[in-house]
């Protein structure tokens, strides 16, 4: 027997249809995919116009997709923008190519002048990307645990990641190993809800990076000194 479900960010009961919890221009086609009615159509679309298209702008999912070379839902290839040029994904993982901007620019590159290039490892969209990290591990939630996805506990989290107010704000950890993303030619996304503390919080991996967000707004963040960095960063987003 089916039961029917209503979305938990609005609560409507529009069926939906199977769609990925990460995003598949950050997860590919193997990425998670979550529980039918979890999310209706309409947040779906809002999330992947409003949110993910922000959050996969920002680093570090930019720079991970140019680098592996996952490409849009659309098949379209990552591009950036760089005081080079424009550099463009490929589809071999860690091959790049480079627009020069100029025809001096192009010169150097061609003698070997210029031979590397440097990416700003700093999260440019926060407020994005915790939203990002919230809905897919509400809808993770969603699909082994909905009673508690959609309970009051719940909901101070479904509220950020679907409609935040001024001056709502919430963390996230971000763990980053550059080398790391290309040692692993799969493309394993893994997402695991956990509880520390009594607190529940969503873990999501992929080659070389970790991100740690919790789902209840009262988790505190540990103390920076206790974290490793640059590995490990504590990011603060307000709306």
């Amino acid at each position: 027997m089916s039961i029917s479900l209503s979305c938990i960010f609005c609560k409507s009961h529009e069926a939906s249809s199977l769609a990925h919890i990460v995003p598949e221009s950050l997860g590919g086609k193997n990425a998670p995919t979550g529980r039918p009615g979890v999310t209706c159509d309409s947040c779906n679309q809002y999330f992947g116009q409003k949110v993910e298209s922000k959050a996969l702008q920002s680093f570090p999912f930019s720079a991970y997709r140019m680098m592996r070379g996952i490409p849009s839902k659309k098949g379209r290839s990552v591009r950036m923008d760089t005081e080079l040029g424009q550099l463009e994904a490929s589809i071999t993982p860690g091959v790049i190519k480079l627009e020069p901007q100029n025809d001096q620019l192009k010169a150097f590159v061609g003698q070997g002048r210029i031979s590397q290039f440097h990416l700003i490892a700093e999260v440019s969209e926060p407020l994005a990307v915790a939203r990002m990290l919230l809905k897919i591990g509400l809808e993770q939630l969603g699909k082994n645990f909905y009673n508690v996805a959609v309970s009051d506990r719940m909901s101070e989290a479904r509220d950020f990641a679907r409609r935040p107010g001024r001056g709502d704000h919430w963390w996230f950890i971000l763990r980053t190993e550059p080398r790391e993303i290309l040692a692993n030619v799969q493309d394993n996304t893994s997402i695991e809800i956990i509880e520390q503390e009594d607190v529940l919080v969503s873990v999501m991996r992929l080659p070389g990076i970790t991100t740690f967000v919790p789902l209840e707004k009262r988790a505190l963040p540990p103390a920076e000194k206790s974290l490793s960095a640059p590995e490990f960063r504590i990011i603060r987003a307000t709306c």
